[in-house]
């Protein structure tokens, strides 16, 4: 690691990406291990994020590894700090009832109640995934999308991605057991 970190700082740009690519995997590894899966690739992506744009300056040559897994737990607390804060905001009460059927037909009530329950469960754990698929269902494009979360227009497709993906499981699975 101290080889690849030498040519990246140098300049080498494959040195750069596999060091990247490495702190990614072994962050995602590590972040695994206090936090659910969708939460420590957020987390992982972002400390590798923050790791790029500091480590020409503000990273000790000596102590990188260190220094990049400060930023890494740092990142992790971060992520308990919203999610704390974001259950003290919204309470047991999410606001999801009023969501219309997405093709205007009257849902059966058990197809109802899966959905919904698939809905908080996603707003609950993850809010941000819900908003940007409730925008996109409101007929906002990604430009709005990307304004209003205050986002790159890439990332919001990953959030999309994530969280039909999160909605799909859940109503496979029958809802929330």
């Amino acid at each position: 690691m101290d080889q690849l970190l030498a040519l990246a700082r140098q300049g080498d740009k494959e040195a750069q990406e596999k060091l990247f690519e490495f702190l990614l995997v072994r962050f995602t590894l590590l972040a695994k291990r206090r936090m659910r899966e969708e939460e420590a690739r957020d987390a992982a992506q972002d400390a590798c994020l923050t790791v790029f744009q500091k480590y020409l300056t503000e990273a000790p040559t000596e102590r990188f590894e260190a220094w990049a897994y400060g930023v890494l737990r740092r990142k992790i607390g971060n992520c308990y700090q919203k999610r704390d804060v974001r259950s003290r905001v919204m309470g047991a009460e999410t606001g999801i009832d009023d969501v219309a059927d997405v093709t205007g037909a009257v849902l059966p009530s058990h197809v109802r109640r899966v959905l919904l329950e698939c809905l908080r469960k996603l707003v609950r754990e993850f809010p941000r995934y819900a908003r940007a698929v409730n925008l996109v269902y409101q007929g906002y494009d990604t430009e709005e999308v990307c304004r209003r979360l205050r986002i790159r227009q890439g990332y919001v497709y990953v959030l999309l991605n994530r969280g039909r993906d999160m909605l799909s499981d859940c109503i496979d699975k029958g809802g929330i057991r």
